[in-house]
């Protein structure tokens, strides 16, 4: 049967399962990544170069950083900010 010719809805209902699918994809992979940040202590380097991870970088340091402000106060929160960029400086 012609996709054009087919009854509306037999479309919708496989358009609606395979946008279901694609959207459990999505999650499997969205906590993945948030696995990997979050208990894997080294990050994949597949990981890094990604295009999300590149992007989100600001905002994960700016979080970072405001929580260890406001958990440990400024000593603590400049001693993270110093340890950061050396290591920024010394990486290849």
């Amino acid at each position: 049967m012609n996709p054009a010719t087919r009854p509306a809805s037999r479309a919708s209902a496989a358009e609606t399962a395979l946008a279901g699918k694609l959207a459990a994809l999505q999650d499997e992979k969205v906590e993945e990544w948030v696995r990997l940040i979050r208990y894997g202590g080294t990050i994949p380097l597949v990981v890094e170069r990604s295009l999300s991870w590149r992007i989100t970088r600001p905002i994960r340091l700016a979080q970072t950083a405001l929580l260890v402000l406001r958990r440990d106060g400024a000593n603590r929160f400049w001693a993270t900010v110093f340890y950061r960029l050396r290591r920024l400086v010394t990486r290849k």
